[in-house]
């Protein structure tokens, strides 16, 4: 499921291009928001290495324009630092920030990524480094001191809208979701596969840009309001970019409903047989899933929507697990190397504190081969219920995080209702 110069430079390399569109008639804006207060500069001692402490105006610059963001380093008390990656108002923290002398390294463990930079002044200037799923991938990395300013949307631009994304003639329903923040204008972009997570950044007149960075995924959505029609690109990584149109929603039905987007196999019972995180296979026909009702995850620790769903799921072992719950996560990770994605799923199992078996069932690219059993684009996560039979009885694709509210809140109640369903059933039916 989102993306150096002195101080003045920086600003002018930042600003919006100028727009060819006319604007449409003005219409009253939501009221000027204030800023976001930034963690001050901590100077150095005389001697030592510049301190980086402090706000930082980050920018990742894809093929298609600045990915903004935010990063706020605070000294510890015994030494070190520790540091947050922001997206307007959701800030999650780095899992480590190292520095020698002018060169700063910060972690992002959950997804084998890092930004590396070097501090000259009130500047920083560097690259971001991830594992992609075709081989290791870089981009341009740059900030300044202080916090983005918080600058109050335009109404017109704010609420839901049906889009179309197009590539090589054919087109994917997507919807957009803005509203008004504390730190200027905020979203999320929804799929048949669930949410691409918050979204934050700006508008001006009837222009806008909105990006979402987590480490992992890399998103940036530009566009402008063309009378009643928003147009514009929706670039993920360093140059991928993908036209899209949307008009303003009608409430009318607009994507697939998740339970409609993959189909299982329901002549027989759902196989599946990998190895877990020791190297003993686990199969579908091991004692502790018979007579059952199983809950079958197919996920990768490279999708952060996986992250948001994993309490979730947590929460439904926790509740029905004596009543006859058993689950199991099927990690579809990204370098084919048993080394490198079992640190990464024992990274994940240790961070949520997974009690149940998630097993290493290939890379990402490869699921729908591994799972002849389903039919359809596999979303991650893709949540699979069986019934004490074995057999599949409902497949959810995609997950609702957090950044929808309301949705996630709905979508944690269907799957309540879901399990409670099966657990009610006896064994046979």
């Amino acid at each position: 499921m989102t993306p150096l110069t002195w101080m003045g430079a920086l600003i002018a390399s930042l600003a919006l291009p100028a727009r060819l569109a006319p604007s449409v008639p003005s219409v009253p804006s939501v009221p000027s928001m204030p800023s976001v207060p930034s963690v001050p500069a901590v100077p150095a001692a005389p001697g030592s290495p510049p301190s980086p402490a402090g706000s930082w105006r980050a920018v990742l610059d894809l093929a298609g324009g600045p990915l903004r963001f935010g990063i706020v380093i605070e000294a510890e008390r015994r030494g070190g630092l520790r540091a947050r990656l922001c997206n307007g108002s959701r800030c999650d923290p780095f899992s480590a920030v190292r520095q020698r002398g002018d060169s700063l390294v910060f972690e992002m463990a959950d997804y084998a990524a890092t930004i590396t930079a070097r501090i000259a002044g009130d500047s920083l200037t560097g690259d971001y480094h991830n594992v992609g799923s075709r081989g290791p991938r870089t981009i341009p990395f740059r900030a300044a001191r202080g916090t983005w300013p918080a600058e109050a949307p335009a109404v017109r631009l704010l609420g839901r809208w049906d889009a179309w994304f197009e590539t090589d003639g054919r087109r994917a329903p997507r919807r957009f979701e803005f509203r008004a923040a504390a730190t200027g204008l905020e979203g999320t972009i929804v799929g048949s596969g669930g949410d691409f997570g918050l979204f934050w950044g700006r508008a001006e007149a009837d222009s806008f840009d909105l990006a979402h960075f987590d480490g992992s995924f890399v998103y940036l959505l530009t566009g402008r309001l063309d009378g009643d029609t928003l147009r514009g690109v929706f670039h993920a990584g360093l140059r991928t970019q993908t036209p899209f149109v949307a008009v303003r929603s009608t409430g009318a039905p607009h994507l697939r409903p998740p339970a409609e987007v993959v189909r299982g196999d329901t002549a027989g019972p759902f196989r599946f047989s990998f190895p877990d995180l020791d190297g003993r296979i686990v199969t579908d026909a091991d004692p502790r899933f018979r007579g059952k009702v199983v809950l079958v995850n197919i996920m990768g620790t490279w999708c952060p929507t996986c992250h948001d769903a994993e309490p979730a799921l947590i929460g439904l072992w926790n509740r029905y697990h004596e009543r006859g719950l058993e689950m199991v996560g099927l990690a579809y990770e990204v370098t084919g190397d048993t080394a490198v994605d079992g640190a990464l799923v024992r990274r994940f199992r240790d961070k949520f504190g997974v009690p149940f078996p998630l097993l290493l069932a290939g890379i990402s690219d490869a699921a729908a081969a591994g799972q002849p059993q389903l039919s359809g684009p596999i979303a991650f996560p893709t949540l699979i219920f069986l019934g004490r039979d074995g057999r599949v009885r409902r497949v959810h694709a995609g997950f609702y995080g957090p950044a929808l509210g309301g949705q996630y809140e709905r979508l944690v109640a269907e799957l309540e209702t879901i399990v409670e369903r099966l657990l009610a059933e006896p064994a046979g039916d």
